[in-house]
């Protein structure tokens, strides 16, 4: 004999106490609240660019010691730099983390390839913050620079 168990809802009452408000009207509340934090954000990614671009000149072994550390700065940027506009940065700051990965995972290191990220980093942060085209292409040939070296994104 089949018997078909319906469990049941918790979030009922939750969503019942919402007033009747719409996904889109809580969607747009979200979208304020992010947008009243956009400064805020902006400091942070700033001040995580900052530790990121102190790496640029470091030496290798410098670099490959601290990978770790810079991976989860470049992490944090990348989850949050979308937020406040700097979608390019987020994703730029991603790539650095695929790069960290690949070391952790496969043992795939290219020092060169992950300072030429870093750089586009800078370069990126002192244009204006959306995306256009010259962005696209930066992140196109930061795509192909780290397939060229075994990484995967």
């Amino acid at each position: 004999m089949v018997q078909i168990f319906t469990p049941e809802n918790r979030l009922a009452p939750i969503l019942g106490g919402l007033a009747g408000e719409t996904p889109n009207q809580l969607i747009a509340e979200a979208d304020a609240r992010v947008g009243a934090l956009r400064g805020v954000i902006r400091n942070y990614v700033a001040k995580g660019l900052e530790v990121i671009a102190g790496y640029a000149t470091a030496d290798e072994s410098i670099l490959f010691a601290e990978s770790a550390t810079l991976g989860d700065v470049a992490r944090g940027v990348a989850q949050i730099a979308g937020a406040a506009g700097m979608e390019t940065i987020g994703e730029i700051a991603c790539g650095i983390c695929a790069m960290i990965e690949s070391l952790t995972t496969n043992g795939v290191w290219h020092t060169e390839a992950l300072r030429v990220h870093i750089n586009a980093l800078k370069l990126v942060n002192q244009g204006a913050v959306g995306r256009d085209a010259t962005d696209d292409a930066i992140l196109r040939r930061l795509s192909a620079v780290r397939a060229a070296v075994g990484v995967l994104d």
